[in-house]
């Protein structure tokens, strides 16, 4: 059986994470990062089993010209015209986000909830009643079935409101960082399996609680300068560069938090200690 061949079209920071995760799998990934116009999308899915796209990058409208021309896209095109339909609400600078994945044969998968806050994510969402956290979970999975969803996708709620829905965003969720360094099978990996329409993967988290930052660079220095201080003082912290984020796993919620604002303030060079 020849392994399927994928075309992905998503943002530059997340094509080097789909093609990591495709190698382990054995999958080859075609990728494009630039907005194509039908005719160009049609050429692009050339001799490949199915394009994966983000609808932030490619218009609806050529998504539907592709699948009349017998191209296979993910998501397609009744799921992105049910989504167009439904009320969002304004963004609060709170906000839960729960990342969800589905594939083809219905099987689905919710992560632990995420709270945004500022520049910081906290998973799983501290302070929420098991009840709670479960009917906002399956809310999502209800809404990735009423929407058809086939792959994945990140769903921003009111933190005070969870059924008021802000945004939806698609392959590069904000919070798929901490699914890449604190569960088993990450988000991104998740959503190839589910477009493949494999299995879905345990995603289980590692330890008990996940902390994110943004990280700013410090403008008298530079991006790797900061790793020798912050590398020897926590060597639990992981880094990512290309989205800009630092990350820790851990069972104590508040430490976590101030080794994740310490090493926001010193790559930055608010502080210098």
């Amino acid at each position: 059986m020849r392994p399927p061949s994928i075309g992905l079209i998503t943002q530059e920071c997340g094509q080097s994470i789909y093609q990591n995760e495709a190698l382990k799998l054995g999958i080859h990934i075609e990728s494009e990062n630039k907005s194509l116009p039908a005719e160009q999308l049609i050429a692009f899915a050339k001799n490949l089993d199915f394009v994966y796209v983000d609808p932030q990058i490619i218009a609806l409208a050529a998504i539907k010209s592709a699948e009349m021309a017998g191209v296979k896209v993910y998501p397609n095109s009744k799921t992105l015209e049910k989504i167009n339909q439904i009320t969002l609400h304004p963004k609060s600078k709170e906000h839960l986000s729960i990342l969800v994945a589905r594939s083809a044969h219905a099987q689905a998968v919710t992560w632990p909830i995420t709270l945004h806050t500022g520049d910081i994510t906290i998973t799983p969402l501290p302070g929420i009643t098991d009840e709670i956290a479960q009917e906002i979970q399956v809310l999502a999975l209800k809404l990735a079935e009423e929407v058809g969803l086939i792959g994945g996708f990140e769903i921003y709620v009111d933190a005070t409101n969870y059924k008021k829905l802000i945004g939806i965003n698609w392959l590069t969720p904000i919070a798929g960082y901490w699914s890449q360094i604190g569960c088993v099978t990450n988000f991104y990996e998740q959503t190839l399996r589910a477009v493949l329409d494999l299995p879905l993967g345990n995603i289980e988290m590692l330890s008990r609680h996940v902390v994110t930052g943004q990280l700013e660079t410090d403008p008298g220095s530079d991006n790797y300068r900061p790793y020798l201080h912050l590398m020897a003082r926590n060597p639990k912290l992981k880094f990512d560069q290309t989205i800009m984020q630092v990350g820790i796993v851990g069972e104590e919620l508040e430490e976590l938090l101030t080794e994740i604002i310490h090493a926001q303030q010193y790559y930055s060079g608010k502080i210098i200690e």
